[in-house]
């Protein structure tokens, strides 16, 4: 009961608990270039459900910063949860400084226990989330997982500029056609990312939305 819908949204557990970041609140994207994807139907805040005792935690995002705020908002974010951490990359959202609709080239790094206690406690968020730039990770509607200590981020497509299904010049889009590789390396302070050659296939890996 009040949980809500969402669609495209990244997501983490811990202790029977979920962490659920991101995604849209206004269901399918509308179809005409002036109203799809709506920064009004963002999920800007961050959600924690006990689905055994059916209770739900709610924090906005507003305490953390820009870049932060703005990536976490967006919609069809790959993502990994390793351990304790939630990695969050890519996304296609709103960028405030730019007034444009763009596909995030950030990695946000999410400490998952101590932002469900956060967040069902009122305490601080700031602490428990890291973030970089990689122009590798400007991918939306791609899957992320890990085989042993190697990443493997599987199709999708960066797409920046109003969604049109006519075309019309409203946006740019350009698939990845491949699976990118990458080690990533965290010691709870610093990240570090090594990229491995990946593999292109434009037959059977011009893919978006994990289809």
């Amino acid at each position: 009961p009040g949980l809500g819908g969402l669609q495209s949204y990244a997501y983490g557990q811990h202790e029977g608990k979920w962490l659920i970041v991101g995604g849209r609140l206004d269901g399918l994207h509308r179809r005409q270039p002036f109203a799809s994807f709506d920064p009004a139907g963002n999920n800007n805040q961050l959600i924690v459900v006990d689905p055994l005792a059916q209770k739900i935690w709610k924090s906005t995002l507003t305490s953390l910063s820009v870049d932060i705020q703005e990536h976490l908002s967006s919609t069809n974010m790959e993502f990994h949860q390793e351990g304790a951490y939630l990695y969050v990359l890519g996304g296609y959202g709103y960028r405030s400084a730019t007034n444009s609709k763009i596909t995030f080239d950030k990695l946000t790094a999410i400490h998952i226990p101590s932002v469900i206690d956060a967040v069902m406690k009122g305490g601080s968020l700031t602490p428990h989330f890291r973030q970089l730039s990689d122009s590798q990770f400007a991918v939306t509607g791609g899957h992320l997982k890990k085989i042993r200590d190697t990443y493997y981020l599987l199709g999708g497509n960066k797409f920046d500029g109003n969604y049109n299904p006519k075309g019309h010049g409203t946006f740019t889009q350009v698939y990845t056609d491949a699976i990118r590789k990458f080690r990533l390396t965290d010691d709870g302070n610093a990240i570090s990312v090594t990229h491995l050659p990946g593999h292109n296939d434009s037959n059977n890996l011009h893919r978006r939305d994990y289809n």
